[in-house]
């Protein structure tokens, strides 16, 4: 399989991305808002399998301090096979070493992420326009 990373927001077809995080299932994004959310990120980072999107991740940061890392979403069918590995891999590349990244991780993905070298925080909260329905997706205690 020959994965492409691009960074950047150009050439990405933003429908087709949305399409991705309908079926991931990760819920579901609209083009133009996730566009503008791409557009004002640090870094983004998108996989490719010829002209096709695959998978796709963001991070925001303010370059010194904090940084963190958001919708990483990979296509069902490339799932398991180091695509989300990669993505991960290309934004840390990109991101300031001198402090923390965070992510926001999906029910049941925490392991994924800690083979990567994160910590389940202990000291993290969130406060979330929806409680009821974050707490209902198991975001929230």
């Amino acid at each position: 399989m020959n994965i492409t990373i691009k960074y950047g927001t150009e050439n990405i077809d933003w429908m087709a991305l949305c399409e991705i995080f309908r079926l991931a299932p990760l819920g579901t994004r609209e083009p133009e808002k996730l566009k503008i959310a791409a557009e004002n990120s640090h870094t983004v980072c998108s996989a490719f399998t010829g002209q096709k999107i695959i998978g796709f991740g963001r991070a925001i940061s303010d370059g010194q301090y904090q940084s963190a890392i958001y919708d990483v979403v990979v296509l069902p069918e490339f799932q398991n096979q180091g695509v989300g590995k990669l993505i991960m891999e290309s934004l840390l590349e990109k991101l300031p070493k001198s402090g923390p990244v965070l992510i926001f991780v999906a029910p049941g993905k925490q392991e994924f992420y800690r083979k990567l070298g994160f910590g389940k925080l202990k000291t993290g909260m969130g406060l979330f326009p929806n409680p009821d329905m974050s707490r209902a997706k198991g975001y929230l205690e």
